[in-house]
């Protein structure tokens, strides 16, 4: 494991991690983590290249995390790879130490789509956003309402059966520029939620996700939306 460091500003310092964190390196990581401990106010660690971590390399975070917070200093864990985040679900660890991006879906309408930006980090429970916006979509293009005008212009009869005729086609787009990361408990609910809020007027794409993000999609049998 290698460790590479950016000081920022006189107050926060930026460690980023590659390879792996296990018991040979964690020795590594305590040292550079109390070089620098009294000397700031924020401590970043950066995992987008880290591939691998060990109970010891955990022991190592929850430690140097008790340690700044009794002086009021910050430890911040930011940009996990897949691997690394299952194990920090799988151990609890996750709610216990990681401070990431609020994730927020900005959406945008344009002339022949509707395109959702995802930011920040998404997790399992961010899924009911993502699945709102999509269901929100599907109800406005499947059923129009009936105004005073239509109800003037039309039959009742013509009206109820415009109600579940089939809507003009439209491209719903999944802008993941700015999505630091996906858990693989969202990834599952996200292929669900697409295929919940299909029809067939409807052409969902996916674009501008990272490589990370790319192979998660890639291997929960997504790709089929990603457009290169």
């Amino acid at each position: 494991m290698t460790i590479d460091t950016e000081k920022v500003d006189k107050s926060t310092v930026v460690l980023t991690l590659s390879g792996r964190l296990d018991t040979a390196n964690a020795p590594l990581l305590e040292r550079k983590i109390k070089q620098w401990g009294d000397d700031i106010t924020e401590l970043i660690l950066d995992f987008a290249e880290l591939s691998y971590i060990s109970s010891m390399g955990l022991r190592v975070l929850l430690q140097a995390q008790k340690a700044m917070k009794e002086k009021q200093r910050r430890l911040v864990i930011k940009n996990m790879v897949e691997a690394v985040r299952e194990v920090f679900e799988l151990t609890g660890f996750i709610n216990l130490m990681v401070h990431e991006e609020k994730f927020v879906v900005v959406r945008k309408d344009e002339d022949d789509s509707i395109v959702f930006f995802l930011n920040g980090e998404m997790g399992i429970d961010n899924i009911p956003t993502v699945l709102g916006e999509l269901a929100e979509i599907k109800n406005q293009k499947l059923h129009k309402s009936i105004t005073k005008e239509l109800g003037m212009s039309n039959a009742l009869t013509k009206l109820m059966e415009q109600e579940g005729a089939a809507s003009d086609p439209v491209t719903v787009i999944l802008d993941m520029e700015k999505l630091t990361g996906i858990s693989s408990g969202a990834l599952r609910q996200l292929k669900n939620i697409i295929a919940e809020t299909d029809w067939e007027a409807r052409t969902l794409k996916i674009r501008n996700a990272s490589c990370n993000v790319q192979m998660a999609l890639e291997g929960e049998g997504l790709e089929e939306f990603i457009t290169r």
